[in-house]
């Protein structure tokens, strides 16, 4: 069994690399030299590190005080980098002082939910980093250790939403490559990668005082996880057909979810409530629902993993039907997706 007194060392370890190099994987992970080498070359001349541990280095810190501790070196000697990423056996997470507040971390969440492995999951985070990195930023580090406290990196701005925050958001590795969830259907996957980059948004609207929008965070998570682990279960038990209809009910009603929680709507309602009508009405309508979406998920889980059939109860029609501005979302989503015929939302 492993002890924390063993565990000690994987950030030195990593921080040590670092300062020879932009990537650091260590040898617990399978095929660690390849992967390392696939890395460098995907981050070429930019200023961008990678450090990659097995689960095992959860015992030094979470993910994100890795992530920190290895932007914020505490050696003035050992350079900085403009981005940071860092994975801890299956989970995440990414922080730069070049791109906007909380991109580095929306697009590893993406990286993440989309990709079948961690491998892929790295390589993704990395492309976008760079391609999204503007043309001027330095290319031989630039975080700054004071910077980073004060909130230079995106992820700082979540860390200030509370420690059990991020315990949610982050609870998601299952020890490395092999433990990652199978690959969500089409229809599910680019709305469970949507909340997961809301939930960043919604958190850092929370940091700065805002609880409503720190609890729909939280939940925004929950919904995401549970969503993954339904369709993951419903894979391992080998029941495609069930699958096949949790996919076409599930993406329509996330769809709708996501709509009532895009940063158009419920995240401005939050931010703004004085610049629409009814605010507290329309917070508490997108709020029941995803409580209600959330609960119906877990039943679910529960009926997968007693072999019962699956029963989708709860709609959204209600929600959107409501409100024209959801409405037009859903409209726009749908002719987006290929569906030039009417809505059935159209009044």
């Amino acid at each position: 069994m492993l002890t924390l007194a063993d565990a000690e060392g994987y950030i030195d370890e990593a921080a040590t690399a670092l300062a020879q190099g932009n990537v650091y994987v260590s040898p617990e992970i399978s095929d660690s030299a390849a992967l390392a080498a696939k890395l460098d070359q995907q981050i070429g001349d930019s200023s961008v590190a990678v450090a990659v541990f097995s689960s095992n280095a959860a015992l030094e810190g979470s993910s994100t005080e890795i992530l920190r501790d290895l932007a914020a070196p505490a050696d003035p000697g050992v350079p900085t980098y403009d981005t940071v990423i860092v994975a801890v056996g299956g989970d995440l997470v990414a922080g730069s002082n070049v791109l906007p507040k909380g991109e580095a971390m929306r697009i590893a969440n993406e990286a993440e939910a989309s990709a079948g492995s961690l491998d892929a999951a790295l390589t993704e985070t990395v492309q976008r980093v760079v391609a999204a990195t503007p043309a001027d930023s330095g290319q031989t580090g630039g975080v700054d250790g004071g910077l980073i406290v004060g909130g230079a990196l995106g992820l700082v701005v979540l860390v200030a939403a509370g420690g059990a925050l991020w315990a949610v958001l982050r609870r998601r590795g299952r020890g490395g490559a092999a433990g990652h969830h199978a690959p969500l259907p089409d229809t599910v996957r680019p709305l469970v990668g949507r909340l997961r980059a809301l939930s960043g948004e919604y958190a850092a609207a929370g940091a700065s005082g805002n609880r409503d929008a720190t609890d729909v965070a939280t939940e925004i998570v929950t919904v995401a996880n549970n969503t993954t682990e339904l369709f993951d279960r419903l894979g391992r038990k080998g029941d495609e057909g069930q699958r096949a209809t949790a996919a076409v009910e599930y993406g329509e009603t996330l769809r709708k979810l996501t709509a009532a929680l895009d940063r158009d709507y419920l995240l401005d309602i939050l931010q703004h409530p004085d610049l629409w009508d009814d605010p507290v009405d329309r917070v508490r309508e997108v709020r029941t629902a995803l409580t209600s979406f959330s609960t119906e998920l877990v039943e679910n889980i529960k009926q997968v993993n007693a072999r019962r059939g699956l029963h989708f109860q709860v709609s959204l029609d209600g929600l959107i039907g409501r409100r024209k501005e959801l409405q037009e979302w859903d409209r726009a989503f749908e002719r987006a997706d290929g569906d030039a015929g009417p809505s059935s939302h159209d009044d």
